[in-house]
């Protein structure tokens, strides 16, 4: 990666805000699968292996009750996930009456993952009071075609897109770096029609090669290949939040890059990479929170 370009990066970072978030979601902010550990698509990067660690609601009826039980014992929101249907999309067209009475009754703070929703879901959502989208963005056909095994196209991704930002309060794009099998497929130009959207932040996600995937061999990308993608990112979309997610690999040295990248957010980080932030003049804040909320959510603890 070009020295430079970090340095760039991370001056930019400083010169609009001097602090280095880092998110706890648990126990504050849990995470739901509507589908359980059932998803209808075969991602060569997941294989439903993810939606195991989720906690199960896959009737309506138990996704209210589960979330005034969580309501009721501080939680501050709840992230609505699930697997996909075989045209790509969280099935929540059965739960959107559910959602709308969470949220009237509790205020918790909705984040969904919501995939490739037709143009009437998106509006459906909004109606129901979602607060946020967590959207996963794919900037290559081939990777569409191959990893994700589904007959749709960059440009469907970025119907999509528009049609939440439409829709929805806030929306969070998420990005897999090196999720062709590891390689560097299309997020640059994920990152070129992001920054002509209105998003509320821009989360990073890296490839794990995950066991029991069609993916379990391959390599993550670099640390320094992640680092240049976000200094990228940063240049180039200077005022939008820049997360680094909570699926990647554990490594020190990929925090470490993400942060001299110009990275504003780290999920969960290692308390070396927290050390190291206060070296380098970061003041660290603590949010019990998804790292993709909007800014300001959870700031309120600081005065």
């Amino acid at each position: 990666m070009e020295i430079e370009l970090q340095r760039r990066a991370f001056l930019a970072k400083m010169r609009q805000d001097d602090k280095l978030y880092a998110y706890y979601p648990y126990p504050k902010f849990p995470s739901i699968s509507i589908t359980g550990e059932f998803c209808a698509m075969k991602c060569k990067h997941c294989g439903h292996r993810y939606l195991q660690h989720m906690v199960p609601c896959v009737e309506p009826a138990e996704l209210y009750r589960k979330c005034i039980e969580f309501a009721k014992h501080g939680s501050r929101g709840v992230l609505i996930s699930g697997g996909y249907n075989i045209e790509g999309w969280v099935p929540l067209e059965g739960f959107l009456d559910a959602i709308e009475r969470v949220k009237s009754e509790t205020g918790l703070f909705i984040n969904v993952h919501s995939g490739l929703v037709p143009t009437w879901l998106a509006r459906e959502l909004g109606r129901a009071g979602v607060d946020l989208i967590s959207f996963d963005f794919i900037g290559a056909n081939e990777t569409i075609e191959e990893v994700i095994g589904i007959e749709k196209t960059v440009k469907d991704y970025e119907r999509s897109l528009d049609d939440l930002v439409d829709s929805v309060p806030s929306v969070a794009p998420h990005i897999t770096i090196g999720l062709h099998g590891g390689e560097l497929v299309g997020e640059q130009r994920a990152l070129e029609i992001l920054s002509a959207k209105r998003i509320s932040a821009l989360v990073f996600l890296v490839l794990v090669p995950t066991p029991g995937t069609a993916f379990e061999r391959v390599s993550s990308p670099k640390p320094e290949d992640v680092g240049r993608i976000i200094s990228i990112a940063r240049l180039e979309i200077p005022k939008v939040p820049l997360a680094l997610g909570c699926m990647r690999p554990r490594s020190g040295e990929l925090e470490l890059q993400a942060m001299l990248s110009g990275i504003d957010r780290i999920e969960i980080p290692r308390s070396e990479t927290i050390q190291a932030a206060m070296r380098l003049g970061l003041d660290v804040r603590k949010i019990e929170a998804c790292c993709a909320v909007p800014k300001g959510f959870g700031e309120e603890e600081y005065g």
